[in-house]
């Protein structure tokens, strides 16, 4: 399970490198579109359980440059969530308005906060 949060924390660091060079010459083609919604780097889905034996299913992918999940809660249906920011600890945050989703340390948990500020964590 480490190696998912390895995997997001290298997935960061190419998005912070990327840098269009100024030595780029009309005849070089783009090699990524920077508006493109690609899902790529799509990881396992994890189920996690909080403390009232409620559950949620996560999903992290790519989607063009963007970090992003899906996130179902039992019955619910699935919500697709953006990493909008970070937490003083530089652990991304996830939000479509409704839920937001904040990693824990260890990447396999975290606390996920409803639209009313209800927060359960889940591991």
């Amino acid at each position: 399970m480490k190696n998912n949060w390895i995997i997001l924390a290298i997935f960061a660091l190419v998005i912070s490198c990327n840098k269009e060079s100024a030595s780029v010459t009309e005849n070089t083609p783009m090699i990524s579109d920077k508006n493109s919604k690609e899902v790529s780097l799509k990881q396992e889905a994890k189920t996690l359980t909080n403390d009232k034996g409620e559950t949620i299913v996560v999903t992290y992918f790519a989607e063009g440059v963007d970090l992003a999940m899906t996130l179902k809660k039992n019955d619910e249906e699935e919500h697709k969530l953006v990493a909008k920011g970070t937490n003083p600890k530089g652990e991304p945050i996830f939000t479509d308005g409704f839920y937001a989703w904040e990693l824990s340390d260890d990447g396999n948990s975290g606390r996920l906060t409803d639209k009313q500020g209800n927060v359960s964590v889940f591991k």
